[in-house]
């Protein structure tokens, strides 16, 4: 059985943002930055503080979305779960290499009048383009 889990972030808790510490605080450690295969949009989830994004699969879009991987210990999954709040949840997220892990999702009602941000490639460029 594994010993550790492969999550993919792709917003506050990416490296040098926000919420990072949820993951360093749990000995996860980074893996690699990648991206989704096509069939993903992104989302600036309304009213979230840290601001952050929300992922969903879409089969007919034809953007990626940019994202990290990191390697969790399984035995701190728990703690991490507890700490993710709705509409946030985590689900299964095909990367470009074909390999599937476990990730961050958004529930789609939630994205209703949500700004889609798909079109900058991920949470990062889109942080960059916008003054917060």
């Amino acid at each position: 059985m594994a010993k550790t889990i492969e999550i993919a972030v792709c917003g506050a808790h990416m490296r040098g943002l926000p919420l990072n510490h949820q993951l360093t605080e749990l000995d996860a450690t980074f893996v690699t930055a990648t991206s989704t295969v096509k069939g993903y949009r992104l989302f600036d989830v309304p009213e979230k503080v840290p601001p952050r994004p929300g992922m969903v699969r879409d089969s007919e879009a034809q953007s990626s979305v940019t994202l990290e991987v990191w390697s969790m210990p399984l035995e701190h999954f728990g703690a991490f779960m507890v700490q993710i709040a709705s509409p946030l949840c985590i689900g299964t997220v095909q990367l470009e290499d074909g390999s599937d892990v476990y990730g961050f999702l958004c529930e789609a009602d939630a994205l209703k009048g949500a700004e889609e941000i798909t079109a900058f490639g991920g949470w990062r460029e889109y942080l960059a383009s916008t003054p917060r």
